[in-house]
């Protein structure tokens, strides 16, 4: 039997089993979602360490009860449970669940089907995920699965399985995988004649591919074999959890799974990663959040704003259902993180209400205490080195404690958003490509994104995430205004979903270069094709410029990388550069309006924030918004706001990143008090329009969470 034909057997005809579509429920999940949503909780990591007795795992879980953990989550790495072959030992784990049970404690497992022991001599060490599209490793892999799902199942304190830690495979040019790929392929081109149409070197069958990266990374390449071949990587991924999570409900049909994407915040698609596609493998997704790793691209002092950013991705992802912080870095960082670092207190008081407030269900970190050998041992614990509570433990003992006497907010939710932004896998794609190596702009179009994002937010405007397949399937019609930026690489179904968003109503707004490729990396024989009435405009020439420049003509810095020239079609212009050249225009589309900056506005503002770029980004969003129940009516931009709805009740969270500040809230409605559940203090007010304004003097450093009845 060929590899293709065993691949076949194995897996079935069907590539590409997580559709576009959101998947549907199975029976009974809603309820214990609905459990999930219920209330807020508190957890870490405890990793089983080889030195562990039944007696130090009780004192451990003993502690976290104290502190007011409800969750630990626990890795089940196969190496500790089959040290040799089919000798099956699970000793030290039933004293974590039985520990666990004692403490009122539910377990978050965590399955390493992806990688094998080390009698197996397939990968260095865990963490190195072997190659699951090999039938012979999937068969083993079934058997892990059986025997840990069989074993806890119906254990007391199991909670959920986490399908994969921070799901992400190497690329795999192998056999099995490889017809994988051609599987794939057959069911996006449908022939070989098709597909030959477009790539540059043409295949024979969709059995037989080269088994050498033709499409890889290299300088002149075929950009259509090599997007292809990362869309792939990302299914691929996908189509693994969905397998893991089908051997997980055959064992235990009861039991929530879940998953945990890392990096929210960097470039994930070239690397098979697409978190909105990996949320429809599970009943409920979460994410990782390690400042010391994942924030590279943010200074210390903005890691507010780049976690309430990923928070923002998490919570769009989650399409409704519940979600979590399923890591947070728990405690110091040495030689294991991109930089040297020990949250604070204070930093952990703010991150967890901002989760909170953006309506997340659980912080769970990383982790209780440290690995005792190899990469990360002696960093990361929630706890003291000694192993007494740290000052970081006493923080988040304060947090649960403030939850638990306030029941009102484990059903208060956000807020909706009027606002989205695009989050456009075309082009952050086709940027990675284009920009090898020019590293300077190989972050463009991410970047762009979360100035986009860093603008609404520091105006203290709720903001959601659209995925381009949301947006093909018309999703922008729940928002009032959808933000493009940087959104070079469009498809003709997403445009004519812009066009058909703006002619019904909706507001766009565009900057740089919108739709002036495809997604393949085709110029579009006009820009912004399609949308170019849309827009009233047409792209004529592209001004590169080596350093920010004057925008508003007030002597700002807020132009970026280039000027675009353009021929008006009936736009009107909203500003001109001195030269007279349009920098901003405004077209009337159907029943909606299209806006578009003729420079890298949202990029320049993430690289240095400028006060005009922001107010001239956020103009339709705040317009838009201005009939929310809560808003900010003034207070700093190093405040990140949260508002919230309960029953008759809301809720304002606010978290203040910068120095001393005076700060107006606004709460729809006549309410008799405004208290900070926090301090318990009482918050002077007045009645204006029908709208209570609670104004107060926000410290430095502080959050305060602001209740009106």
């Amino acid at each position: 039997m060929s590899i293709s034909a065993a691949i076949l057997l194995l897996f079935g005809s069907a590539v590409g089993v997580v559709s576009d579509q959101d998947q549907p429920t199975a029976p009974g999940v809603e309820a214990r979602l609905a459990e999930v949503q219920s209330r807020f909780q508190l957890g870490a990591e405890f990793f089983v360490n080889r030195t562990e007795t039944q007696e130090s795992i009780g004192r451990h879980f003993q502690l976290m009860k104290e502190h007011g953990l409800t969750l630990a989550r626990v890795f089940f790495i196969w190496d500790d449970v089959e040290r040799t072959p089919g000798q099956w030992d699970f000793h030290a784990y039933d004293w974590v669940y039985d520990a666990a049970t004692a403490s009122g404690i539910k377990i978050v497992a965590t399955l390493c089907a992806e990688d094998p022991p080390g009698w197996v001599a397939q990968t260095p060490f865990y963490h190195s995920r072997t190659n699951l599209n090999d039938p012979e490793r999937r068969k083993h892999a079934a058997v892990y699965i059986e025997k840990v799902v069989g074993r806890y199942r119906n254990h007391p304190a199991q909670g959920y399985w986490l399908l994969m830690n921070e799901p992400g495979l190497p690329e795999y040019f192998t056999p099995p995988s490889l017809a994988r790929f051609g599987q794939w392929l057959e069911q996006r081109y449908g022939s070989v004649e098709q597909l030959n149409k477009r790539w540059f070197r043409p295949i024979h069958s969709f059995a037989e591919l080269p088994t050498s990266a033709v499409w890889g990374d290299a300088g002149w390449m075929d950009y259509a074999a090599y997007l292809d071949w990362k869309e792939f990587n990302i299914q691929n991924l996908c189509d693994q959890l969905d397998w893991i999570a089908q051997e997980v409900k055959k064992h235990d049909p009861t039991h929530l799974t879940h998953i945990n994407p890392a990096g929210l915040l960097t470039n994930l698609a070239p690397h098979g990663r697409d978190f909105w596609k990996e949320a429809k493998t599970v009943d409920f997704i979460g994410a990782s959040i390690h400042p010391a790793w994942h924030f590279e691209d943010f200074r210390r002092q903005d890691f507010g704003f780049a976690f309430g950013c990923t928070l923002d991705v998490l919570r769009s992802t989650s399409k409704k259902r519940p979600w979590w912080v399923t890591e947070l870095q728990g405690g110091p960082t040495i030689y294991t993180g991109s930089r040297a670092m020990n949250p604070t207190p204070n930093e952990y008081a703010r991150w967890l209400w901002d989760t909170v407030g953006a309506g997340g269900k659980a912080a769970v970190f990383w982790s209780w205490h440290p690995r005792t050998m190899g990469r990360e041992s002696g960093e990361w614990g929630l706890i003291a080195m000694d192993g007494t509570p740290s000052d970081r433990l006493k923080a988040v003992q304060a947090f649960a404690k403030t939850m638990r006497r306030n029941p009102l907010l484990d059903s208060a939710v956000p807020q909706p958003a009027k606002v989205a932004i695009l989050y456009n896998r075309q082009t952050l794609l086709l940027n990675d490509v284009d920009a090898r190596g020019l590293e300077a702009h190989r972050k463009d179009a991410l970047l762009s994104l979360w100035g986009c994002h860093r603008a609404l937010q520091n105006s203290h405007i709720p903001v959601d995430f659209l995925d381009i397949e949301e947006l093909r399937n018309d999703g922008a019609a729940a928002y009032d205004v959808l933000y493009l930026p940087h959104c070079y690489a469009l498809d003709r179904q997403a445009a004519a979903a812009i066009r058909r968003y703006v002619e019904q109503g909706g507001t766009v707004w565009a900057d740089g270069l919108p739709a002036w490729k495809d997604e393949y990396g085709n110029l579009a024989s006009k820009a912004p094709g399609d949308l170019t009435d849309v827009f009233g405009l047409q792209l004529h020439d592209i001004e590169p410029v080596d350093r920010p420049f004057s925008f508003f003509k007030k002597g700002d810095s807020a132009g970026e990388s280039w000027r675009i020239h353009v021929t008006l079609l009936g736009a009107e212009v909203l500003l001109r550069a001195p030269d007279g050249l349009p920098m901003a225009t405004k077209n009337r589309f159907g029943k909606g309006e299209a806006l578009y900056c003729a420079t890298a506005l949202s990029l320049g503002y993430f690289r240095r924030l400028e006060p005009e770029a922001r107010r001239w980004l956020s103009a339709p969003a705040r317009a838009a918004s201005s009939r929310l129940p809560v808003q900010v009516k003034s207070g700093s931009v190093r405040v990140v706001f949260r508002g919230m709805l309960a029953s008759d009740k809301q809720v304002a969270i606010l978290s203040n990143w910068g120095n001393d500040d005076d700060i107006t809230v606004s709460f729809r409605g006549s309410f008799d008090r405004v208290v900070d559940i926090l301090t318990g203090t009482a918050i002077k007010t007045k009645i204006e329009d029908n709208n209570t304004l609670a104004t107060l003097h926000l410290a430095k450093d502080s959050v305060v969470v602001l209740l009106a009845q």
